[in-house]
């Protein structure tokens, strides 16, 4: 149906007022995204050093921005290429920017973009190896917010000094130490492999010369760092280098070698192209070997086979080969396993031991083993046969000691049923002599719940005050036949 004259005016005078309305009433302003907001109008570098500052507070991200290098949700992204013009090393870097940002570099085409290696940096530089002719596509973007106040760098870096086995960095003198950047080290053919690597070995190294020009010494390497690890070779070229050890980054623990006098060691370090933390190498003399004497039992007798081993508190040590003397004539050759002696005699001995680290150095250590043999027993422990309610009767403990006088305790219980109550206790005197025993008098008075048991059973146990031991126990304590026990009044056999 055609709308009418009058429904035509009131069209467009409603279209009229709405359009002066907003002419009246201030909108809101929105800013537009950056001109290189999408990879296919990235902004083109031309030529290096390139240094870019860029508002991109209003990036928006396009469906498919690659995220291989970030775990981050895009919010925003900007675009730069540049065509490396030679073969080398490229840092790019958005140090400066507030807040931090996601850096990733890509070579390809839209839709087969491939991240580069060494190309990614969450809030840090990336650093990567280009090839000339080949176009490599930065994108910078922002996780918490869609990005901000950008400062871009990108400039050409030298390749490492000492990448190479030929360039080792010479070691003027020890202690040494360095911080290698993987980020311009490369791995190069022919390296020898390291038993500290367990990536095949293809990572980034640098290489250091370290000659002793002096005498013969032991050198300690380590590198501190995650990922990171030294490895030292002697030999005149790639192929003709033979390891003499290695260590990778265990909470900084390091390696140790004989550095013969005038021989130069070729030190690789190796580690991930991209660190989170700088990788240390730290060179500087071994330590003095420092061995520690374990010895079981503390306090032993003529009955034990008394165990030594050599220990020390530094890795590097060990395994510690020794040689022992054991005070007593008796000596066990070089080993690294624990040893065991037999003292014939009480006395205090000295054992002496020889130490050898695995790196050759040396030290002697001595310890005082004193033996001991304290050895008291119970010879005879007479209990009544029978007994009566009432009845008070002589219990004795005949304790037998032949080596050193002695101050022993015997205490006496009776069961009850359930446990063992003492009954009574006697300390005593107890000379060494070869033949004689010394009593030790009780007496026991049977009660009325003993005749309603029937019976009384008692114990012997004999102590040594602490901290002198005794060398066989097993004859310390004794358990007697059990006592008949009748009512008060009843007539039993004389005992």
């Amino acid at each position: 149906m055609l709308l009418s004259l009058r429904s035509r005016g009131r069209i467009a005078l409603a279209t009229a007022l709405t359009a002066a309305f907003a002419l009246l009433v201030p909108g809101v302003a929105h800013a537009a995204p950056p001109s290189n907001d999408d990879f296919d109008r990235a902004t083109a570098i031309t030529a290096l050093p390139f240094t870019a500052q860029q508002d991109t507070s209003e990036a928006t991200k396009a469906v498919d921005d690659p995220s291989w290098c970030q775990s981050y949700d895009v919010r925003g992204s900007v675009w730069f290429q540049y065509t490396a013009t030679a073969d080398g090393y490229l840092r790019a870097s958005t140090q400066g920017s507030s807040p931090e940002m996601i850096l990733a570099v890509h070579t390809g085409t839209r839709g087969v973009l491939r991240g580069v290696d060494g190309g990614c940096g969450v809030g840090r530089d990336a650093t990567f190896l280009a090839k000339a002719g080949t176009t490599y596509s930065v994108m910078v973007s922002g996780y918490d917010v869609p990005g901000g106040a950008l400062s871009l760098s990108l400039d050409s870096v030298p390749a490492a000094a000492n990448d190479d086995f030929a360039g080792a960095q010479p070691v003027p003198a020890l202690p040494f130490s360095a911080q290698p950047d993987f980020s311009v080290a490369s791995y190069e053919a022919d390296e020898p492999e390291s038993t500290c690597q367990y990536d095949g070995n293809i990572v980034p190294s640098v290489w250091y010369a370290y000659t002793n020009t002096g005498e013969a010494k032991s050198v300690t390497a380590r590198t501190r760092g995650y990922g990171s690890a030294v490895s030292v070779y002697t030999g005149n070229s790639l192929p003709e280098l033979k390891q003499v050890a290695c260590k990778n980054d265990s909470y900084g623990q390091p390696t140790a070698f004989r550095a013969a006098a005038g021989t130069t060691y070729y030190v690789r370090v190796t580690g991930p192209a991209q660190s989170y933390e700088p990788i240390t190498l730290s060179l500087e003399d071994a330590p003095a070997l420092e061995p520690s004497i374990s010895q079981s039992p503390s306090y032993p007798t003529v009955y034990d086979n008394v165990s030594f081993s050599a220990d020390s508190w530094n890795e590097i040590d060990k395994p510690m080969t020794a040689d022992w003397d054991f005070g007593d004539g008796a000596t066990a050759p070089a080993g690294t396993a624990p040893v065991s002696h037999h003292y014939a005699a009480d006395g205090t001995y000295t054992v002496t031991l020889h130490a050898t680290s695995p790196d050759g150095r040396t030290a002697t250590k001595t310890t005082s083993v004193t033996v001991t043999t304290h050895d008291v027993g119970i010879a005879k422990f007479t209990v009544p046969a029978a007994a009566r309610a009432g009845e008070s009767k002589p219990i004795s403990v005949d304790v037998s000691n032949t080596r050193y006088a002695e101050t022993a305790t015997v205490v006496l219980s009776r069961n009850d049923g359930t446990w063992w109550r003492q009954v009574a206790t006697l300390t005593l005197t107890v000379p060494a002599r070869p033949t004689k025993t010394v009593r030790f008098p009780f007496a026991y008075t049977f009660t009325p719940d003993d005749a309603i048991d029937g019976k009384v059973t008692f114990r012997a146990e004999l102590s040594l005050p602490y901290p002198v031991r005794d060398a066989r126990p097993s004859d310390n304590e004794v358990i007697a036949i059990a006592t008949t026990v009748k009512p008060s009044g009843t007539r039993i056999a004389a005992v």
